[in-house]
């Protein structure tokens, strides 16, 4: 009976967190799909690409990036897996990958930030820079709550929080960092590619 009533409560647990992150996506889901209409709007609105002469941003660090979170998006999977067949080691090893390539993702966009300046593309200098960097400033702000719910896992590392909590909350995470490599995949196509 007992076991029933854990069973029912975990049930309830996992389902309201599972709600609550598809809610929570959504909405971030609307925020960046606003951004990306007025990116195609002017997009397909200007006469010749990019627009007033301006150069193109470089492919090197935006590419950089991209592999470096979809790498990320691997390993939080790893740790993930890991953590269900009870693999321990596999899932603290994955889980420092995955911080550590969330972090280089963030540093990769420092990179991005300071070459666009060197190229002339500035925040405040024409639509283009404004949309460039909105895209990736928002993005980045979503990564920082990344990685700050991926330190929420550190005391699962260490065997205190309950495995039930910890399954909910490394799927909810998951879906999270799932997403934000999604939407710079994305990003990556529309920006810097085409």
């Amino acid at each position: 009976m007992a076991t029933m009533v854990v069973d029912k409560n975990f049930e309830r647990e996992r389902m309201t967190s599972s709600i609550a992150m598809v809610m929570t996506l959504i909405s971030f889901s609307m925020l960046f799909a606003t951004l990306m209409l007025g990116y195609v709007a002017y997009r397909f609105t200007s006469v010749v690409w990019p627009p007033l002469g301006m150069q193109r941003a470089s492919l090197e660090i935006p590419t950089l990036s991209t592999l470096i979170i979809l790498m990320s998006s691997l390993s939080y999977y790893m740790s993930e897996s890991s953590f269900l067949q009870n693999k321990l080691k596999a899932f603290k090893n994955y889980y420092f990958v995955t911080l550590l390539l969330g972090t280089s993702f963030m540093v990769s966009q420092m990179f991005l930030w300071q070459n666009l300046k060197l190229t002339g593309i500035f925040v405040d200098s024409t639509v283009f820079g404004s949309i460039i960097y909105a895209f990736t400033w928002v993005h980045a702000g979503h990564m920082v709550v990344g990685l700050l719910a991926l330190l929420f896992l550190i005391p699962s590392l260490r065997g205190k929080r309950n495995e039930g909590k910890t399954q909910i909350w490394l799927k909810s995470v998951g879906q999270f960092w799932h997403f934000l490599g999604i939407v710079w995949v994305i990003m990556y196509f529309s920006i810097f590619i085409f």
